[in-house]
């Protein structure tokens, strides 16, 4: 059985992704076998996360608490602003980002557990990145079972009006 979990925000440590802070809530890196992992994430104004992606092992959802957001999951663009949940399941390529002119805030759930670290080892190899980054950053997601599709960015960006942050 999983004990009792209480997340404080001191106990919270911060991942830094480009225009995006992951703080896992509860994660299985932290609590392993819980089975779901639960981040925090601001977002910055007109920021997109990232290339659509595919994961193979994860569903997950995004619940908005601050500001605007969009997604695109499968051909499907949706958007919403406090208190909407969208889904994207496993084997689905989506992408989101803050349509807004100001911060948005989301938590992002995924289950079973793991994407949490994902994101330390991509905020890991951010922090400190090589000559060769997109593939260093294609090579560790494939590791974690996720796909990229790096060719997705210039659209996204143009259509949506976002850009990709790096640092």
């Amino acid at each position: 059985m999983t004990p009792p979990v209480v997340s404080t925000p001191g106990d919270r440590l911060t991942i830094y992704l480009g225009g995006i802070q992951a703080r896992p809530l509860i994660s299985e890196h932290d609590h392993p076998g819980v089975g779901f992992c639960v981040i925090e994430a601001p977002i910055g104004p007109r920021t997109l996360a990232g290339p659509l992606h595919t994961h193979r092992h994860e569903d997950g959802c995004w619940y908005v608490v601050e500001g605007r957001f969009a997604a695109q999951v499968g051909d499907e663009v949706v958007s919403g602003g406090p208190g909407s949940l969208v889904l994207a399941p496993r084997g689905v390529p989506h992408t989101y980002w803050n349509p807004g002119d100001e911060p948005a805030l989301y938590l992002e759930m995924c289950w079973p557990g793991g994407l949490d670290k994902y994101m330390r080892s991509l905020g890991d190899l951010l922090a400190h990145p090589g000559e060769n980054v997109l593939e260093d950053v294609a090579r560790m997601s494939e590791e974690f079972g996720i796909e990229m599709d790096w060719a997705s960015l210039d659209g996204l960006m143009s259509r949506h009006g976002v850009e990709l942050l790096t640092g």
